[in-house]
């Protein structure tokens, strides 16, 4: 319910366009850490998209909304930009959203901007990416200087990656 796209609710036909909405509402489930409807929250923060809108214009209201777990300040740039996308997703005219292929490219550009700040590569599958962070917590190497930005979207890139792959997108 909470991934239907508004031209879904109505006419009952799924797109590719219908998967787009979905993946922007996605995207705002990364970014704040919270489901796309729950029931167990406030009455005006039920519906994730209708909660958060307030906080977009302004970007220290926009803090507010992201996921208590993460440390906001490093992942800050990148929240907002992976907002825009999903903002880019959630266009209430179907025509008016990016292909897939699009918003990949987008999201691809987030990650790999990023990284490059960094210096360090990418990881290239769940298991590596999962291993590195078990070293990591394990050796105590992390340092102050390391960009915990990188790590985080590090941490979901393959598996976002993977979700694209194996889904059949008309792009």
């Amino acid at each position: 319910m909470g991934y239907a796209a508004p031209e879904y609710v109505q006419t009952g036909r799924l797109t590719s366009k219908s998967d787009v909405w979905s993946y922007g509402v996605f995207l705002y489930e990364l970014i704040t850490g919270r489901r796309p409807i729950d029931r167990n929250r406030p009455k005006g923060e039920q519906k994730l998209l209708e909660w958060i809108r307030p906080y977009l214009s302004d970007g220290k209201k926009f803090q507010l909304i992201l996921d208590p777990r993460l440390e906001r300040r490093h992942i800050l740039k990148s929240a907002q930009k992976l907002a825009i996308i999903a903002n880019r997703c959630l266009v209430r005219n179907p025509k008016n959203r990016p292909k897939m292929s699009e918003v990949l490219e987008m999201v691809t550009r987030v990650v790999e901007s990023s990284v490059s700040t960094n210096l360090q590569p990418p990881l290239k599958s769940v298991a590596s990416a999962e291993a590195s962070q078990a070293a990591e917590i394990k050796n105590k190497k992390v340092t102050k200087d390391q960009n915990p930005d990188c790590n985080w979207l590090r941490m979901w890139r393959p598996k976002l990656l993977r979700a694209l792959d194996c889904c059949s997108f008309k792009v």
